[in-house]
């Protein structure tokens, strides 16, 4: 009896003892690469809030929600009467701009050690110039918070180099 029971505990004790599998570090990417792509589509225009309360808590780090609450009390445009706290950007965070086409060939790459690239093209309806034919890059920095993996930071890519964090960026409007 007693080996029986032990056979039948064996498959349990072996799944307990098993590394539990990595969380995706690429998912909240995805799921904010989804809400941008959306926005870029002719029919959508900008219908999805990067920033929504909802978005910053569960796709974001509490130290990013944290700096783009601070940085929100001083909206880059005017506000409707009664609101107070609105976007500090002028500008999509994901396209880098405020012009652009439709995404196309849009991918998420899990380059390791937290870093989570996407690459789309957002120019190719603007011409024939080569430059509207790169992609456009965008490096996050991802960890693992509360046992999800959350986006702790947004990188623009230009001329092959990023520049200055989204966090940092919002912490210097919030010193305004």
């Amino acid at each position: 009896m007693l080996k029986k029971i032990s056979l039948l505990l064996l498959p349990l004790m072996l799944a307990a003892a098993a590394p539990a599998e990595a969380a995706d570090m690429t998912q909240p990417v995805k799921t904010l690469m989804k809400l941008a792509e959306e926005n870029w589509r002719a029919e959508n225009a900008g219908a999805n809030d990067y920033f929504s309360e909802d978005l910053l808590g569960t796709i974001y780090s509490k130290s990013f929600a944290d700096a783009y609450r601070a940085a929100s009390k001083f909206p880059a445009f005017d506000l409707p009467e009664g609101e107070t706290t609105g976007s500090p950007f002028d500008y999509d965070v994901i396209a880098n701009g405020q012009d652009g086409c439709p995404f196309e060939n849009v991918r998420v790459e899990d380059d390791g050690d937290g870093q989570v690239t996407a690459l789309f093209n957002n120019r190719a309806c603007m011409g024939d110039d080569p430059a509207n034919k790169e992609d456009t890059v965008v490096i996050f920095h991802v960890e693992e918070e509360g046992g999800k993996p959350v986006i702790d930071d947004i990188y623009q890519v230009e001329n092959g180099n990023s520049g200055k964090g989204l966090k940092e960026q919002m912490l210097e409007i919030a010193k305004q």
